[in-house]
């Protein structure tokens, strides 16, 4: 895999985020926890939506809506 290229969805500060490997690695170590890591932007980013879609569902089913 050419991590020049890859892309990672994150959670940081109780948000998730599509970042680069090179900015990731810019990171400060244990300030964020790596969930998944794809090939393209495009993934990452399909990805990042399906989980904040997921998270407003649970909160919604929480609140009971």
């Amino acid at each position: 895999m050419n991590f020049a290229h890859t892309w990672y969805v994150i959670e940081r500060n109780k948000h998730f985020e599509t970042i680069s490997h090179e900015a990731m690695s810019l990171l400060p170590e244990g300030s964020y926890v790596m969930l998944q890591n794809f090939a393209t932007h495009h993934e990452a980013q399909e990805e990042h939506m399906r989980l904040v879609k997921l998270a407003i569902d649970d909160m919604k089913h929480k609140l009971g809506n």
